[in-house]
C-alpha cells in the first residue's frame, strides 16, 4: 500500500480518526450537527469499503453541560463523575448517527493500565479485529471514570497514537478546530501560513512546531504532532485538519490538499512490539549496566547478560518491561525481563554458566533478549 503521498491515501483501507472535545462541544452540550456531518462522511466512505475507528473526546464536556457545571478547575472525582454522565450521551449520538446508514457503533473504553499490560493490550487488538469483521465502527475513549492519572496527564491524541498498532490503521486523521499546523502562531502573526506538507518530522522538531500555537483541548498542537510522529515511526501517515471543512474525511481520503500531511518514515520503521515497548509500555523497574554491557547493547546489537548488570531498582516479574540504564543514569533501552527483580539481584555479575546453579532451576541466559528490546536512539 503506497500511503507515503497524498495520492496514496486513496488506497488506505483502514482509517483511525481522532476528534477533539472542542470540536464536539458547543459549550452547552454536544455539537450534534458536527457529529452527524462527520458520521455522514464516514458512512459514505464505509459504503465504498473503507473501515473506520474513531477516538472521540467529549464525555466530560457533555457531562458539564448536562449537569450545568461551569468550566474551570474541577476536583478529579467530579471530573470522573461528569465523564460517567456524559459518556452515555456521547455514545448515543454516534449510535443514532450511524444507525441511519445501517452501521453499528461499538464503545471501547481504555485505561493506561490496559495498554501497559502486554496480555490485555493484545486482547484489545483481538477485540478490534472481531469488531471490524462484524462491520462495526469502534468508538474509543479513555475510561475517565476509573482513570486517575489519565485525566491529569494524558490526552486522546496520545491514546490514538498508542492504539495505532491495535487498530492496524493505514492512516491517522486528527480533526481539530484549526485548518492544520501553522508556520507561526496565527493569533499573533498575520503572515502565518498552513504547512501543507511535512516530509520529515523529527522528535526534536516537535516542541518548535508546537510553541505558540493554538491550545486545543488538553493536548494542544504539539500533542497532535507527537501523535503524528509516533504514527510515522510505524510507517503510517497523518493528516491534521479542521473538522469544520465540508466532507473533510472523504476529501482527505481522495488525496486532496486538506490540512497538514505528515509523511511516514521511509526507513527504520518500528514493529508493533517495538512500538509498544518504546511508546506505550511503562517500565516496572531499572536494570543498571556497566560500560561493557552498554557498549554491547548499543553498538553490537547484543542481548543483556547478567554479567553486565551492576544494580537493580523497582519491582518486576518475567515479561515485564524494564529500563536499561548506564551507571550515569542515562537510559539506553527498554526491554522485557526474563527474570523477577529478586532473581536479577541474585544473578547480577554472574556468568551465564552459573545461573541454573544460583537459581536452582533451568532458566534463560539473558536478562533481556535483544529480540525483546528497543534502543532509545531508535525512537528519538
Amino acid at each position: 500500500m503506497k500511503s507515503g503521498t497524498r495520492a496514496g491515501l486513496k488506497t488506505c483501507r483502514r482509517v483511525l480518526i481522532k476528534i477533539g472535545s472542542q470540536v464536539l462541544s458547543t459549550g452547552h452540550g454536544l455539537n450534534n450537527r458536527v457529529i452527524e456531518r462527520l458520521c455522514d462522511d464516514v458512512a459514505l466512505m464505509r459504503d465504498r469499503g473503507r473501515e473506520f475507528a474513531l477516538v472521540s473526546s467529549g464525555a466530560i464536556a457533555e457531562g458539564r453541560a448536562i449537569m450545568k457545571v461551569k468550566d474551570g478547575k474541577t476536583a478529579l472525582s467530579k471530573k470522573q463523575a461528569l465523564a460517567a454522565i456524559g459518556q452515555g450521551s456521547l455514545m448515543r449520538a454516534y449510535t443514532d448517527a450511524f444507525r441511519r446508514y445501517g452501521y453499528t457503533a461499538a464503545q471501547i473504553l481504555i485505561t493506561r493500565e490496559d495498554l501497559d499490560d502486554r496480555r490485555r493490550y493484545l486482547n484489545i487488538r483481538n477485540t478490534f479485529t472481531s469488531l471490524f469483521e462484524m462491520g462495526a465502527v469502534p468508538i474509543i475513549n479513555e475510561n475517565d471514570t476509573v482513570a486517575v492519572e489519565e485525566i491529569q496527564f494524558t490526552d486522546n491524541d496520545m491514546l490514538a497514537a498508542m492504539i495505532m498498532p491495535l487498530v492496524e490503521a493505514h492512516i491517522l486523521i486528527i480533526l481539530t478546530d484549526i485548518e492544520g499546523v501553522y508556520s507561526k502562531d496565527p493569533k499573533a502573526h498575520d503572515d502565518a501560513a498552513i504547512i501543507h506538507d511535512m516530509p520529515e518530522l523529527r522528535s526534536k522538531d516537535l516542541k518548535a512546531y508546537g510553541e505558540g500555537c493554538n491550545a486545543l483541548g488538553r493536548g494542544g498542537i504539539s500533542s497532535k504532532l507527537e501523535a503524528a510522529y509516533r504514527a510515522s515511526m510505524l510507517g503510517v501517515p497523518t493528516v491534521i485538519a479542521s473538522a469544520y471543512t465540508p466532507q473533510v474525511i472523504s476529501s482527505i481520503l481522495d488525496g486532496r490538499e486538506i490540512g497538514t500531511f505528515v509523511h511516514p518514515k521511509k526507513k527504520a520503521m518500528l514493529t508493533q512490539k517495538d512500538h509498544w515497548l518504546g511508546f506505550v509500555s511503562r517500565p516496572k523497574g531499572k536494570v543498571v549496566v556497566d560500560d561493557g554491557a552498554a557498549a554491547m547493547v548499543l553498538t553490537k546489537g547484543k542481548s543483556l547478560l547478567p554479567v553486565g548488570v551492576v544494580d537493580v531498582a523497582g519491582s518486576f516479574m518475567p515479561g515485564d518491561p524494564v529500563e536499561i540504564v548506564q551507571k550515569n543514569g542515562e537510559s539506553i533501552a527498554v526491554g522485557l525481563s526474563n527474570f523477577t527483580t529478586e532473581e536479577v539481584i541474585k544473578i547480577m555479575g554472574a556468568s551465564t554458566r552459573d545461573l541454573a546453579l544460583i537459581l536452582s532451576h533451568d532458566c534463560d541466559e539473558e536478562v533481556v533478549h535483544r529480540n525483546n528490546m528497543i534502543l532509545r536512539k531508535e525512537i528519538l
